[in-house]
């Protein structure tokens, strides 16, 4: 089994505690709301007439599609049998499956559902079209076909990263990077939380960047099959967003480095919210018990870990 050494945590706190002066990460997301977002749902359901999203009627299914990509790229890239791709899964499961394909030496990522739900409107791969040009999280996402016999759907999107903030390879980075890949992600969910919104699944995984970047690794929260906004968003869903994160370590990572990571991640939440270290030590005790419900299966890990940030976070 891997353990990974982190460095001594003595600047941990200190960047907590100075964090609310410093000059706020500004990740750049957001989500459309209003009028102006429910005239761009209606285009992106049903074609748009300056053609920035096009609708197109075959005999097994709908298409619709954006003016980013080629209409043939995109029939491509969706199944042409001439036309072969190489591909890589990602993930598969009963409800959906998720591979990289490539393209004209350019990566895309498919996600394909299963078992649709006849009514378009609460069908998870319409959320999944519609939260995808919702939330601006500089994204792209490209096209949807839906099949008329209900069998599968596929969004085709950009390929937002090879590498996410729960695989080893991220958390074996040089602790610079690492600490600067976990406030991006503090940063992401206090930017929507600001504007209140709530992503459902803002666990490590869906924060993803580019490993060939460089210093310069841009964080990007992806999945969007779930993304709500509310005219005031309540402690508890705050605190649900925040434990999703926390709460999904890897068991053969030191203790000592994710509480070094996650004070890093508060940090940049504290510095996109603008609240004080006050405020985060009162939600606490939330994070901490839908940090539980989520992941009983590390009940003990998520103490030992939220003990630790409790004091650190008092100091």
């Amino acid at each position: 089994m891997q353990v990974f050494y982190p460095m001594p945590c003595s600047n941990a706190t200190s960047s907590i505690s100075s964090a609310t002066s410093e000059k706020p990460i500004l990740p750049s997301i957001s989500a459309e709301i209003g009028c102006v977002w429910w005239k761009r749902r209606h285009q992106l359901l049903h074609g748009s007439p300056s053609g920035f999203c096009r609708q197109e009627v075959f005999d097994k299914g709908v298409l619709r599609y954006t003016d980013e990509l080629p209409l043939q790229s995109i029939l491509k890239l969706l199944g042409d049998d001439s036309f072969p791709l190489q591909e890589v899964v990602l993930k598969d499961d009963h409800k959906r499956s998720i591979s990289r394909v490539w393209l004209d030496d350019k990566a895309y990522v498919l996600k394909k559902y299963q078992h649709l739900h006849r009514w378009l409107a609460v069908s998870q791969d319409t959320r999944g079209w519609l939260g995808a040009h919702r939330l601006q999280n500089g994204v792209s996402c490209y096209a949807w076909y839906r099949r008329h016999d209900l069998s599968y759907s596929i969004i085709v999107y950009e390929d937002a990263g090879d590498c996410d903030l729960y695989m080893p390879q991220c958390l074996q980075s040089p602790v610079p990077q690492l600490f600067d890949l976990f406030r991006q992600a503090g940063g992401c969910i206090a930017a929507l939380h600001r504007q209140n919104i709530f992503h459902a699944d803002t666990k490590p995984s869906n924060f993803v960047y580019q490993s060939n970047a460089g210093t310069n690794r841009k964080v990007r929260l992806i999945d969007t099959d779930d993304i709500r906004n509310y005219w005031h968003l309540s402690n508890k869903k705050r605190a649900r967003n925040l434990a999703q994160f926390i709460g999904c370590s890897r068991p053969e990572v030191s203790q000592t480095l994710y509480v070094q990571t996650l004070l890093e991640f508060f940090r940049g939440y504290l510095l996109e919210s603008l609240t004080s270290t006050a405020e985060l030590l009162a939600l606490l005790p939330a994070m901490r018990r839908a940090t539980l419900a989520l992941y009983p299966e590390r009940k003990n890990r998520n103490l030992a870990i939220f003990a630790r940030l409790l004091k650190y976070l008092q100091d």
